[in-house]
């Protein structure tokens, strides 16, 4: 019972863990979230630069929200974001200006048509190192960032971003936290965003994050602010065919499962009750039942106590009589009226037998037991 509350208390946490980074306020980067982690400072000051920000949750709502020309798109989270869910955001968020890709996973460049690769970069403090529309020059970047790198390469084996591409932020290699593309007849102009953390309340005010934030996201009139939910994973496609996606679950997972699973059926085989065949056991002696009335008989013969033998004798037909009239309760009284209609005797016949005088030998003593005896029998009888 122990191991099954174990498996069960390690199962609802994982579930919890699995379930509370993705849909509804309270996520990393998080626009509706007020905590550190949420972004709600940036979307409030979006929305008071005049930008429609508008925030859905599944894949659904997204199609729904209609992308145009006069949209910004922003990818705020791929945890929960399915293989049939990202083909059709994909192709919806086409339509869009621009499409920002806020830290990318491996999986949702791949999704996206980027060709980039992740790597963590942790926490930095890095200069921008690059012009475009979207980094100033002189913009810094102080926070935990991914950076990306490009597949493709030049004829020397160098990472080499398409042309018009920039690539601001940069680490030690030919990487960058912040990747601007331009737009193709295909895709809108996408910029990858190589850093979550500089967008939350707690960190947004620092360097040049803000300012970053502002020109990503409010260079059109609205902002559809997409975070998929756990629901997104497993969606239909196109075609209308579900496609399930394992994506949210960790890799762990399946493994550690497997482990519960076994340390469960060593717990139960360790220490389960062992049945086998029954085996009977000897008692090393055999009393008879009765044998308690006669010894207890032959205590009160041995102290001559012939009036306790009498009472307990009389007390004993008394509850018999009663519980076979139905009369479990009654008084004495009403057991010797019941018993006088009942065998058709007189009731003082039946007082005196049941509540006369102490015999005064063992002959009376024997006699009393036989009359006594004999009444049960004239009720049992009637």
């Amino acid at each position: 019972m122990a191991a099954l509350l174990v498996v069960a208390a390690i199962v609802a946490v994982t579930l919890l863990t699995l379930t509370s980074s993705g849909g509804g306020s309270g996520g990393f980067a998080d626009p509706d979230s007020p905590s550190r982690q949420g972004s709600r400072a940036l979307a409030q000051v979006l929305r008071d630069q005049g930008v429609d920000v508008e925030v859905v949750r599944t894949i659904r709502d997204f199609e729904a929200a209609g992308v145009g020309p006069t949209t910004t798109v922003l990818m705020g989270s791929f945890d929960f974001l399915g293989e049939a869910a990202a083909d059709r955001a994909s192709r919806h968020a086409s339509k869009a200006a621009r499409l920002v890709l806020l830290e990318p996973s491996a999986f949702a460049l791949s999704d996206f048509g980027v060709r980039l690769a992740p790597s963590d970069g942790g926490r930095v403090d890095l200069a921008a190192d690059c012009g475009s529309d979207l980094i100033d020059r002189d913009d810094r970047l102080d926070a935990r960032v991914t950076f990306y790198q490009s597949t493709d390469t030049s004829a020397d084996g160098t990472p080499q971003l398409p042309a018009g591409a920039a690539g601001c932020f940069p680490g030690h290699n030919a990487d960058a936290a912040v990747v601007v593309l331009p737009s193709t007849n295909v895709q809108p102009e996408t910029v990858v965003l190589g850093s979550a953390d500089a967008l939350t309340n707690a960190r947004v005010g620092e360097a040049s994050h803000a300012a970053i934030g502002l020109r990503a996201l409010g260079s059109t009139a609205r902002l559809v602010w997409y975070l998929p939910d756990i629901s997104d994973l497993d969606v239909p496609d196109g075609s209308g065919n579900l496609r399930p996606s394992d994506r949210g679950i960790p890799e762990w997972f399946g493994p550690a499962t497997l482990l519960l699973g076994l340390a469960f059926i060593a717990f139960a085989l360790a220490r389960g009750r062992r049945l086998g065949r029954i085996v009977t056991e000897p008692l090393p002696v055999v009393v008879r039942a009765v044998e308690t009335t006669e010894a207890r008989g032959r205590l009160y013969r041995r102290a001559g106590d012939r009036e306790r033998a009498a009472s307990s004798l009389r007390a004993g037909t008394v509850q018999r009589l009663a519980a076979r009239l139905g009369l479990p309760s009654a008084t004495a009284d009403e057991v010797v009226a019941a018993v006088a209609r009942t065998a058709n005797r007189e009731a003082s016949q039946i007082r005196a037998l049941l509540d006369g005088p102490t015999p005064t030998n063992d002959r009376d003593l024997v006699l009393l037991a036989e009359q006594l005896a004999h009444l049960e029998e004239n009720v049992r009888h009637a």
